[in-house]
């Protein structure tokens, strides 16, 4: 790392910071050694000098100054061959994917059950967002919408050769003819054609664009609607614990269309006495009044625990399909980065972003449990792998090198960071591991001269002389004078730094 001063004040500095080649992957081998017997010699090794010792190094343009403990990533790579194509490995796959996927839709649903104070005023909210008396207004206005758009000799009338067929606003007539409208009930769109399909909707809302008006009034040249093939309303869930609504999972997230065969095999499937420990660990500290005996309710509760067993369903449908078959390398791969082959359960399961997110931060999560249960042991009881998951959650970030959220991981120094790599070229799947660790960086000084003579020599012999030589001399290595470390830490186009930051205003106090 090479740091310039551009600029220097009373109570600021101006630094510009440009990185070099690694040293193990450089030409300047030679020079970067020398630098590292300097540093060793003035920072390691002071109990063994004498007092008046020789300086090996006289007249070199380096001059040693300090230690600084920096905190910065260690970056590890390793291919994963004989872990992820583990026949055995694989196997325990999905199982440890059910486990992680409940604990983190338990964690999701009591994370929003923060925002409620308590059952009765969830109740409250959704009777207030669906009152009686709203809903049968609803059907009488459908009734009377009914009665008065039925053909007649008056909507004949007000449908002329002169009129436009995708004018909205009424005309003079029908405006006098009801008043009754500016009492507060619902607006009337009088469109009715002979051969046109009428959609009648009970939800019908006071403001429509003229789009929606259109496809709500006439429907010109497509079929009528099957109303067999309309979603289903779930049934209510009637819960034994009245606390149960907390932990609800959204009702969108149990419409998968799988067969019920499949909910009776995931049923037997599902681990329950994991689930109820998951459920044990939870608090409730932000409900003022609980009953002691809340989570033993909750635990009891088998409408709560049909709700998880459909949510884990559906992903795990989106996810593997309906095949129990032991999952390939690929296809873990695939679904480690997102890229999953279309199906249906995937389209359903695409439809609703945050299950899907939720989903694949799961599969994630369980890979990388694979890894380390591969390479540390089994997992002995359920507290260590509540340890695992939490650890995850909080010191981690598992994903792909190029989403935004492993630069934003970076940005706020998270711990550890993982990823899942694939070579195609050698046919190997490789992990990445970010360590943020504190590591002392030895700082030294350079003679200011004897970088600017050679920065200057540079620009004549390439502006002035046209040296095109590749070879040419000034390149060549010089463990006193760092010629090839200064060369490179030039500025462009005479330089070649691999990075090159911008002014950096750093306070001195």
């Amino acid at each position: 790392m090479w740091i310039l001063v551009l600029e220097k004040g009373f109570t600021y500095c101006g630094v510009n910071i440009k990185g070099l080649e690694l040293q193990e992957t450089s030409c300047h081998a030679a020079e970067a050694h020398r630098v590292d017997e300097i540093f060793e010699m003035a920072f390691e090794h002071q109990e063994h000098t004498r007092i008046l010792s020789p300086n090996p190094h006289f007249g070199h343009i380096l001059t040693p100054c300090t230690v600084v403990p920096v905190r910065l990533y260690s970056d590890a790579r390793n291919v994963l061959s004989g872990i992820i194509d583990s026949h055995e490995n694989l196997k325990h796959l999905k199982d440890d994917f059910v486990k992680v996927l409940v604990w983190m839709l338990v964690q999701y649903c009591y994370k929003k059950s923060k925002t409620w104070e308590s059952p009765g005023s969830a109740n409250k909210k959704k009777q207030g967002s669906f009152p009686e008396n709203q809903h049968s207004g609803a059907v009488k206005g459908s009734r009377a919408l009914r009665e008065e758009d039925s053909f007649s000799v008056d909507t004949v009338e007000d449908w002329t050769d002169d009129s436009d067929v995708f004018d909205f606003e009424p005309s003079s007539r029908t405006r006098d003819r009801k008043e009754p409208e500016q009492l507060g009930l619902t607006p009337k769109v009088h469109l009715s054609i002979p051969g046109s399909v009428e959609i009648q909707r009970q939800d019908f809302l006071q403001e429509m664009s003229p789009e929606d008006k259109l496809n709500r009034a006439v429907v010109l040249g497509l079929p009528a609607l099957d109303r067999g093939k309309q979603s289903e309303v779930l049934p209510r869930v009637e819960f034994s614990c009245s606390y149960s609504e907390l932990l609800s999972i959204p009702e969108e997230w149990r419409t998968a269309p799988v067969p019920s065969s499949k909910v009776s095999e995931m049923r037997q499937r599902f681990p329950e006495e994991w689930y109820r420990f998951v459920l044990s660990q939870l608090d409730f500290f932000h409900l003022k009044e609980k009953p002691s005996s809340l989570l033993t309710d909750l635990m009891q509760d088998k409408a709560l625990k049909d709700l998880y067993i459909h949510g884990v369903l559906s992903c795990c449908f989106g996810l593997f399909g309906l095949d129990n078959a032991v999952l390939a390398p690929s296809h873990v791969f695939r679904a480690y980065t997102g890229g999953i082959p279309w199906s249906a359960g995937l389209d359903w399961l695409t439809g609703k972003p945050e299950l899907f997110q939720l989903a694949l931060k799961a599969f994630r999560y369980t890979f990388k449990l694979m890894l380390d249960k591969a390479s540390l042991g089994p997992v002995e009881s359920f507290k260590e792998l509540v340890n695992y998951l939490e650890e995850y959650e909080s010191d981690w970030y598992i994903g792909l090198v190029s989403d935004l959220e492993w630069q934003q991981a970076v940005l706020q120094e998270k711990p550890y960071l993982f990823s899942l790599g694939h070579d195609p070229s050698m046919g190997i799947y490789t992990g990445r591991v970010l360590t943020l660790q504190e590591l002392l960086v030895q700082v030294g000084k350079l003679n200011a001269e004897a970088v600017r003579g050679q920065w200057a020599n540079l620009s004549w012999e390439l502006l002035y002389a046209t040296n095109d030589d590749e070879e040419r001399y000034s390149i060549q290595a010089h463990p006193a004078l760092l010629r090839n470390l200064t060369v490179q830490a030039a500025d462009p186009p005479l330089g070649y730094p691999v990075y090159s930051s911008q002014l950096l205003q750093l306070p001195l106090f």
